[in-house]
């Protein structure tokens, strides 16, 4: 067939907005779609036993997958319905398909990032001495009271267990290792020696959970980083080629020419 230019449709932009919002509303459905499809054949693994590690890993490569296909879907969708004939357009009509779907894909997970980038920031913050009302708050964590705890073993002491940890914890939390070792050794009836022995002790197990956390919080965002660029990167290839294929398409035949009604 050869291609008649008096049936292009002709735009005052370079690209159509209106064929955008529906190829973002094709995008959408599409990406919901896939995950759901995922979801459900990531269920009968569960149900199977897989390892939450493999879990995890079918997790992030079928979102990623579901942005491909979707921005594929949406920008070959808008570039075929706006009759772009031209395949430089037809790319940037799917670009901007994929921009608009990706904006609403990152507006609903930064909430996600957000908290992992307030526990990263707990977790690097941890070691420095912390003051007042973060200190207290400290004491009240269950890893903190634990440790505390079972350095203390069964000590006999003056005032009730619970508020001999959080007094340790806190001075240990400001780095005051002096203080918490003479508070210890009042309390428990005992030489600072002895004291300063369970006090070190506690102390090195903070100190490697602290830093287990720290390592933990890390691989979590590189993780999250790469993956996230990872899937921007081949969603926005994705768009690229859907709207180019449906520049292709409709410079061979468009979908409102008499060639294709005659087919359909």
């Amino acid at each position: 067939m050869v291609y008649d230019s008096s049936t292009e449709h002709t735009h005052k932009h370079l690209v159509c907005w209106r064929s955008a919002l529906a190829g973002l509303a094709i995008s959408i459905i599409t990406f919901a779609g896939v995950l759901a499809l995922s979801m459900a054949f990531g269920g009968i693994g569960l149900d199977d036993g897989a390892s939450a590690k493999n879990a995890g890993i079918f997790a992030g490569v079928s979102i990623i997958v579901a942005l491909v296909l979707a921005t594929f879907v949406g920008g070959y969708y808008s570039s075929r319905i706006s009759r772009r004939v031209v395949d430089v357009v037809g790319v940037m009509q799917g670009l901007l398909v994929g921009a608009l779907f990706l904006i609403i894909v990152l507006c609903q997970t930064m909430s996600g990032l957000g908290t992992i980038g307030k526990v990263a920031g707990s977790a690097l913050g941890a070691s420095v001495a912390v003051a007042g009302a973060g200190a207290a708050a400290a004491t009240q964590s269950p890893l903190v009271e634990d440790i505390v705890t079972d350095n203390m073993g069964d000590l006999k002491l003056k005032s009730d267990a619970k508020d001999v940890v959080r007094g340790v914890a806190s001075r240990l939390i400001r780095g005051d290792q002096e203080s918490a070792k003479n508070y210890l050794a009042y309390q428990a009836g005992i030489s600072p020696q002895e004291a300063d022995q369970k006090i070190a002790a506690a102390k090195a197990k903070m100190d490697q959970a602290m830093e287990e956390t720290r390592k933990a919080a890390a691989t979590t965002l590189k993780a999250v980083g790469w993956s996230l660029f990872v899937g921007i990167v081949l969603a926005m290839i994705g768009s690229v080629l859907g709207g180019m294929l449906g520049a292709v398409c409709n410079k061979r035949c468009q979908l409102d020419s008499p060639d294709y009604r005659r087919k359909v």
